[in-house]
């Protein structure tokens, strides 16, 4: 533990008790501001009652649930981006009590300036960064995606979802390829579903499917669709996905294609030839042949990567199998049966059922509804977790081990404190990593400074 050079440092780290006696989640920042003044800023964690000596500040990386936003919003001392505000709205239903900025923007805390920073974990993760009295510097990450707009600082607290060195899921590149084979291969013969969380993943699963070209309906449940509509400016036709008898909506007729603005904006609309799928040097050609239409795209394979950044996982991830969404429970079985005259039948803006007489191509469903679908229909997750029991299709919302460790050799810092996950082995095994590589570094798990649950008079 590294209290004194902390506290040379001008900053005191320490964890709350909650009244159970265990502890609230993640930590506090003690410090002075530039004028003197003492204050405390909380960090994803749950809110306290005014007469237990509440922070200053409660700072909101992004809206998962193991950043416990969900209690948080509810004080008007509570921070965050616009977007994780809104999400927060969404997915819990409440008002945001709190103050939001730009991501990007340096907003005033307290009277203490604070800089922003796009993480690009979720639409709206945010780091912040600020100085103390003495001019010395820190920076919370929250989850990171990609640290490339992250400044050099003297105290880090950051994540370790995916790291501990000697997991091998640990190290992985996202693989939009096989999401794009996995929409070319199956659309039109079967529906295909993807598990994926409610928010984050969700909308950037579907931003990759509308950028390939992909213009037919996307059906979700009602939380993951909200999102979706708010956060992904090329949605496209989202569709609910119920439970009910898709009898009972309006439905018309829709023909899945591919619109014609491809990656490479070219388009074949001449009938594929059989055998689907030719591998060339230059670029991937990828026949479809559906009942609907049959087309051809042409992916380049320098436009196989992984820029979409609307990307979410729960932290979770790598730690459990906790599934950070909400959903319908999809319990009918689902089938992919066309209709008679060679086009699917999906709800009208509304909802699309999930019983046999419906047809929904592409579906996106938290993950633990993936084995309510039925045989016939093509299941994945995405996800660089390898316990589940479908086919993996590599998409995350984190780096990976290699890159936190890189993230924290290009910030240089002088102590680095890992906090995220909570109550996970992870955060001691990358700091044991970053030490080893030459680092000070503790993890949440270390802080010895604890305050009691005590009541103000």
């Amino acid at each position: 533990m590294y209290s004194k050079e902390l506290a040379e440092l001008g900053f005191v780290v320490f964890r709350r008790q909650n009244d159970n006696g265990g502890m609230k989640p993640h930590l506090f920042i003690r410090f002075k501001s530039k004028d003197g003044r003492l204050l405390t800023f909380a960090v994803d964690t749950t809110r306290l009652p005014a007469n237990q000596n509440p922070p200053d500040a409660y700072l909101i990386t992004h809206a998962h649930s193991d950043h416990y936003g969900k209690s948080a919003m509810l004080s008007d001392k509570s921070w965050c981006s616009e977007e994780t505000a809104r999400a927060l709205e969404i997915r819990y239903e409440k008002t945001y009590q709190g103050q939001t900025f730009k991501t990007g923007e340096i907003v005033d805390i307290c009277g203490v300036p604070v800089q922003t920073f796009d993480v690009f974990h979720t639409p709206g993760s945010s780091a912040f960064y600020w100085e103390n009295e003495l001019g010395n510097s820190i920076m919370v990450t929250g989850d990171v995606k990609d640290a490339s707009l992250l400044p050099k600082c003297d105290v880090l607290l950051t994540e370790a979802s995916y790291g501990d060195p000697d997991d091998l899921s640990c190290y992985f590149k996202d693989d939009i390829s096989a999401l794009h084979h996995a929409v070319l291969s199956n659309v039109g013969k079967r529906r295909i579903a993807f598990g994926a969380y409610e928010f984050g993943k969700s909308q950037k699963a579907v931003s990759i499917i509308r950028e390939m070209g992909y213009n037919g309906p996307i059906s979700m449940n009602g939380k993951t669709l909200s999102l979706t509509e708010s956060f992904v400016s090329n949605a496209g036709d989202l569709i609910e996905l119920g439970i009910e008898d898709s009898a009972s909506y309006s439905v018309r007729s829709a023909t899945l294609s591919f619109s014609q603005t491809q990656i490479t904006g070219q388009i074949n609309t001449e009938p594929a030839a059989p055998g689907g799928v030719s591998i060339q040097a230059a670029a991937v050609a990828v026949s479809v042949q559906t009942s609907y239409s049959a087309v051809q795209v042409n992916l380049a394979e320098s436009d196989i990567d992984c820029s979409s950044r609307a990307d979410c996982s729960s932290s979770t991830v790598g730690s459990s199998r906790a599934d950070d969404s909400s959903g319908t429970d999809c319990s009918s079985r689902v089938d992919d049966s066309s209709g008679t005259d060679g086009s699917s039948t999906v709800g009208s803006g509304t909802k699309c059922g999930t019983d046999d007489s419906s047809d929904c191509s592409i579906c996106i469903v938290p993950v633990h509804e993936l084995a309510m679908f039925g045989r016939d229909t093509q299941k994945y997750v995405l996800t660089c977790r390898p316990d589940y029991p479908f086919e993996i299709i590599k998409l995350s919302d984190h780096l990976d081990v290699d890159g936190l460790t890189q993230m924290v050799k290009n910030i240089n810092p002088r102590v680095t404190i890992i906090y995220h996950p909570n109550k996970s082995s992870r955060t001691d095994r990358f700091s044991k990593h970053l030490i080893k590589n030459g680092f000070k570094a503790f993890s949440i798990n270390q802080i010895q400074n604890i305050v009691k649950n005590e009541k103000l008079s």
